[in-house]
């Protein structure tokens, strides 16, 4: 009986210390690779990633997958994406603006909210964007209107006109391609319209003589006169010129001349009175 207790002890007694780290150092092994095969995994998905191309990476919003990607980030001058798609079919209500970027939208999205042009509040006047087709054409336009250096195709200037809910007032703004306020000019029983013109291209300013623009600028025309509204770098202002009509140019030119033929008429006449009573 001792001796079989005894087998019995042997078999249960402790295995040697060197087994035990054979099977620590195993499980060690064991525990790296699994960890390895974790970041493996997401080193794999991370390049899945980065396969995206930039644009459907950036558009994750439905409905932009041709936007500029910069159109999508965030600017203080901008609405969200969110109050954009909110508000976009009562600000836009003709296919004639679909071609404005997505960039300008947003700056005039949040226009029209801070100014509770889609909200009527108390006695503030509501603007709206006209509906007829052949004039929105010529409520929007482009340019380097500030004059600046790093100007390019995607951080053009917008200048675009709203109507009074009068329907014989209007206003223009003037904006950066991130919504920020450059100019505002209301135009009381006027609805004008308006287009660009390039720096260095003839205009009138201090005088009726036609000079180049200093700047990109805007003429505004009503039914019976024609602006320049201009950048001036001095003053830090908008600042609008007088555009002549050729038959003002006309006009004025014949009075200047008026004058100048009837002195000499009349020079011509005292010869001969003279050359007269001389000859009797």
């Amino acid at each position: 009986m001792k001796r079989a207790f005894e087998e019995t002890a042997a078999e249960q007694s402790p295995l040697p210390k060197s087994k035990k780290k054979i099977y620590i150092i195993i499980g060690i092994v064991l525990l790296l690779a699994i960890l390895a095969g974790g970041g493996y995994y997401n080193f794999v998905q991370r390049q899945d990633l980065d396969a995206i191309p930039v644009d459907s990476a950036a558009t994750a919003v439905d409905g932009f997958e041709n936007a500029d990607p910069k159109d999508l980030e965030e600017a203080d001058g901008w609405s969200s994406i969110d109050d954009y798609v909110h508000w976009n079919n009562a600000i836009f209500t003709i296919p004639e603006y679909d071609n404005i970027p997505l960039r300008y939208r947003r700056g005039i999205t949040k226009i029209f909210m801070g100014n509770s042009y889609l909200e009527p509040s108390g006695d503030k006047p509501i603007y709206k964007f006209t509906r007829i087709k052949d004039r929105a054409k010529s409520v929007f336009c482009y340019g380097n209107f500030t004059d600046r250096h790093d100007a390019d195709n995607w951080n053009k200037e917008m200048a675009f006109l709203v109507e009074k809910n009068d329907y014989q007032s209007s206003a223009i703004w003037i904006i950066s391609a991130k919504g920020d306020i450059l100019f505002w000019k209301e135009y009381s029983s006027e609805l004008p319209l308006i287009n660009s013109f390039k720096k260095g291209q003839k205009i009138f300013m201090d005088e009726m003589k036609l000079v180049p623009a200093p700047a990109d600028g805007i003429i505004v025309k009503n039914k019976s006169s024609k602006y320049a509204l201009i950048y001036n770098k001095g003053t830090k202002t908008f600042d609008t010129y007088y555009q002549y009509s050729d038959s003002e140019i006309q006009e004025a030119t014949t009075s200047e001349e008026g004058p100048y033929m009837e002195e000499l008429e009349d020079i011509t006449v005292d010869s001969v009175q003279t050359d007269t009573a001389t000859n009797n």
